[in-house]
């Protein structure tokens, strides 16, 4: 529904109770279950040039953020998640400015920097959002681009952390297992929610229970 996928809503919660790098691997794999399931197409919304202007980036970015996921210790990524989260939120409440158009070579920083996000707390959806804003001026096109972003950026993930093993977990996937029924009644209510409700008010909703979930990160970090 808030188009960044599940792992910045569960992840925080999930991470009280099970280390940050399974928790991001197995969401990863929910997130990209979810993508698949309503096929994937390059429609004629699609701005091709500007997705695989993207890819790249991308790609080298997830690597590096997959890297840092596996190697930072487990305090300090719970730490990391919980300023991120909260920075996020605070982001997400305040007023923005309308933003000036931006050039295609700043597809490597954005691409970049939403691939590092999206491995270590598959969270980057926002990042190639605000490349994407900046680029294209047709709301379909828009959509249609960020939803085919979104897809691949899943199936990186996804790929990523199969060639490091971490699906051979079977623990992990035991817990993946758990959480898809969740996570088809959330793609249910979502999709009826998305139709009754103002979703700026439900963001400012969202956002403010972001920021209680990744003050209690920060809370059981430093304690």
């Amino acid at each position: 529904m808030v188009g960044f996928g599940t792992t910045l809503v569960a992840a925080p919660v999930l991470a009280h109770v099970l280390p940050v790098s399974t928790v991001v691997p197995a969401l990863a794999l929910t997130d990209f279950i979810a993508a698949s399931s309503s096929g994937f197409r390059l429609g004629p919304q699609v701005q091709r040039a500007e997705l695989w202007r993207l890819v790249p980036a991308m790609f080298i970015g997830s690597a590096f953020g997959a890297w840092v996921l596996f190697a930072v210790p487990v305090k300090t990524l719970i730490l990391l998640l919980g300023v991120f989260v909260v920075l996020y939120a605070l982001n997400g409440l305040r007023p923005k400015a309308p933003a000036a158009p931006l050039h295609g070579r700043w597809a490597w920083w954005f691409g970049g920097a939403g691939g590092v996000l999206s491995a270590l707390f598959g969270a980057g959806g926002w990042v190639y959002a605000m490349y994407l804003a900046r680029r294209l001026d047709d709301p379909l096109q828009l959509r249609a681009t960020q939803n085919a972003v979104l897809t691949v950026s899943s199936f990186i993930r996804v790929a990523l952390f199969a060639a490091a093993g971490r699906f051979f977990d079977l623990d992990l996937l035991l817990l993946v297992l758990c959480l898809l029924p969740a996570m088809a009644l959330g793609l249910y209510l979502g999709h009826h929610i998305t139709l009754r409700l103002d979703r700026q008010r439900f963001m400012q909703v969202l956002y403010g229970v972001l920021l209680c979930t990744g003050a209690s990160l920060l809370l059981r970090a430093l304690a």
